[in-house]
């Protein structure tokens, strides 16, 4: 999934469960070059793999410059607000959000 040069630069979102007592996390990797990335951990690194992507918006690619951007989100309507002050497609927020079932995070886990 390596973007060409004339491709937008793209944002790739990983998914990592909750892990040694720490909450599950997405991982939203602006600039992201692979659709792969690798958690280093005590026991063994954790390689994920990206489950959703989409092109960085101008504000975003103002906010953070040309640079892989790691950016973390424990809670799903953080990342909802985070997209929205980003000027994130609404319908794309919304197929990001259709992976909360799949990708629980701390505030889906409390109203189940």
């Amino acid at each position: 999934m390596l973007h060409h040069p004339y491709q937008l630069p793209q944002v790739c979102y990983f998914y990592l469960p909750t892990l040694n007592g720490k909450p599950a996390e997405v991982i939203a990797v602006l600039n992201c070059a692979s659709d792969t990335i690798y958690i280093p951990v005590p026991e063994e690194d954790v390689q994920l793999h990206a489950f959703f992507q989409r092109s960085i918006t101008p504000a975003e690619s103002r906010g953070f410059g040309n640079e892989p951007t790691w950016r973390i989100f424990t809670t799903w309507c953080e990342l909802e607000s985070d997209h929205i002050k980003y000027g994130v497609n609404l319908a794309v927020i919304d197929m990001l959000l259709n992976c909360r079932d799949s990708k629980p995070l701390k505030d889906h886990l409390a109203v189940a």
